[in-house]
């Protein structure tokens, strides 16, 4: 693992500043994190803690971007890859944007689902079914809306990877280490946030109509999903719980899974707010720099 990491790690001068060192190991901690996989072996907690060191990362970028030494080399040299990072920076932003959007939707359907079930024990069958099929269907939809924007941030990170010349002079050590770090920390966001929007829209377990199912077909799919339940996040769980469970599990649903799964929305929401307000900070503290 740590062979893999070092292959891909940033490239760095041996008179590196610490606060590129810096970045550096904190960028190295979110290596770890695989997009690839987050939909349906990561834990909100592994979420959070992406989100956690990506914050690290940008309040490090802003201690790298506050020294006299880098806005000079900044200032003085070609624009062209600042803008790629303020041009970056936004699509980040906008992608916050989204996420959040998502979040919020997902977290007032939780409440509705919430109120619905308590409802339910006073007899409210009627209120809950049409509770639980608004929420399947926000759930599908956010996850074929949220596809396309993980697509979107994967192209982003396409031309990270093109090298920058040889420095002939420590100024221009320093420069291209700056602008090494603010290509890895851009790649790092995306991957952050692609990991995020996979786990809060993974697909869904069950089905909607579960009202139709003969006893055998439901037998089988209860089988099913314990075969793979390791593999689902708690967004899943609470999936089978709805669908799948039996009814005395669906009464005691609103006092488990759902309250785990608002909590888990809460959380991420709250992480990635954090990030967001880092990334106006760190466009501002680059449009500075440039307006010089």
């Amino acid at each position: 693992m740590a062979a893999k990491f070092q292959k891909r790690s940033v490239s760095l001068p041996a008179r590196a500043h610490p606060t590129t060192i810096k970045i550096h190991e904190e960028l190295t901690k979110l290596r770890e994190f695989d997009q690839s996989s987050a939909a349906t072996s990561s834990s909100s907690s592994a979420i959070c803690s992406s989100l956690s060191t990506l914050r690290d990362v940008y309040d490090s970028l802003d201690e790298l971007l506050a020294l006299s030494s880098t806005q000079e080399a900044l200032s003085r040299r070609c624009v062209a890859e600042e803008e790629r990072f303020l041009d970056g920076s936004v699509k980040l932003m906008d992608t916050c944007e989204i996420a959040k959007d998502v979040i919020s939707r997902l977290r007032e359907n939780v409440a509705a689902l919430q109120s619905a079930i308590r409802r339910r024990r006073k007899g409210g069958d009627s209120v809950l079914e049409s509770s639980v099929s608004d929420y399947i269907q926000l759930r599908r939809k956010t996850r074929k809306d949220a596809r396309k924007l993980v697509a979107q941030l994967k192209q982003q990170m396409g031309n990270r990877d093109y090298k920058l010349p040889a420095a002939d002079h420590d100024d221009d050590e320093h420069f291209s280490a700056v602008i090494r770090v603010m290509r890895e920390v851009n790649a790092a966001s995306n991957r952050v946030l692609g990991a995020l929007l996979s786990f809060v829209t993974p697909p869904v377990c069950g089905r909607a109509k579960q009202s139709k199912w003969g006893i055998a077909s439901k037998l089988m799919m209860t089988r099913k999903v314990a075969a793979v339940e390791c593999e689902m996040n708690e967004i899943q769980a609470a999936d089978v719980a709805l669908l799948i469970g039996d009814d005395q599990k669906k009464r005691e649903f609103g006092t488990k899974e759902l309250e785990s799964v608002e909590g888990c929305f809460k959380e991420i929401e709250d992480g990635l707010e954090g990030v967001f307000r880092r990334l106006i900070k760190s466009r501002a503290s680059l449009l500075n720099i440039l307006s010089r």
